[in-house]
């Protein structure tokens, strides 16, 4: 079953060139799934709360200031610890930008994970089509490199979510941060791949954002002294992609 929702990139969800950032990118998207999630999960009370592990997208086109998205995800498979989600932006009938992901099911109370409830496809309903053409499992982030460029964040309040953590699309506002400071507009990225390793707890003050960038690629982690909160790697799109979308 698939799940969308429809609204307006409206003025708190863009960057500098009225288009929306690459956070609010991901916000949209998360929107979807949280609705799909909040149908599939009423009425079943548990400690038990799905963690974003892995996700990996492709990114067309960045919509413009005024302009009404559609977010669509579905639950595509799920399997031991794991499930697999996958997300369409679209708009005016163009898809936008495409994503797969992989969940842990994960029980707060005794901090391990679970293995997926038996039910779980049943509950949200299945769509095995895949949004992207990514092995997302295949996929090995560089949590080890040293990175050219740094910048300092701090964390606020709202970077928090309800399971007081740092919100996963937050990691994207870190990552556009140290990008802006580098002269780089993170509207260039075409498509990115993120691992979250570690939660980022309310105890935490401040993250370090570094990437190091080779031509069209770049790799990235968000961190704190020896901690790794998550790592990835982005490529950004040639010029004459960014020609034809501002044509």
């Amino acid at each position: 079953m698939k799940v969308s929702i429809s609204r307006q990139i409206n003025y708190f969800d863009i960057d500098t060139n009225y288009r929306i950032s690459l956070g609010s990118l991901f916000r949209v998207l998360q929107e979807a799934s949280s609705k799909h999630h909040d149908d599939a999960e009423r009425g079943n009370d548990t400690s038990c709360k799905w963690i974003l592990n892995r996700m990996a997208a492709t990114i067309d086109c960045y919509p413009r200031y005024g302009d009404t998205v559609t977010a669509v995800t579905w639950h595509r498979s799920s399997k031991g610890y794991k499930a697999w989600r996958d997300y369409e932006l679209h708009a005016d009938g163009r898809r936008l930008a495409a994503v797969t992901s992989t969940w842990l099911y994960y029980d707060l109370a005794a901090r391990k994970l679970r293995r997926v409830p038996a039910d779980t496809g049943e509950r949200y309903g299945v769509a095995e089509v895949a949004a992207t053409g990514i092995d997302i499992e295949a996929w090995k982030p560089d949590f080890d490199f040293v990175p050219d460029q740094t910048t300092r964040i701090t964390t606020r309040p709202t970077d928090y979510d309800p399971l007081n953590h740092v919100n996963n699309s937050i990691y994207f506002d870190y990552l556009a941060a140290l990008l802006f400071r580098n002269g780089t507009p993170s509207d260039r990225i075409g498509s990115i791949t993120l691992q979250y390793q570690k939660e980022i707890g309310r105890h935490v003050e401040a993250v370090e954002a570094g990437c190091t960038i080779s031509g069209r690629r770049g790799v990235f982690k968000i961190f704190s002294d020896d901690t790794v909160f998550a790592a990835g790697e982005f490529h950004l799109m040639n010029d004459s992609s960014i020609l034809k979308d501002d044509e």
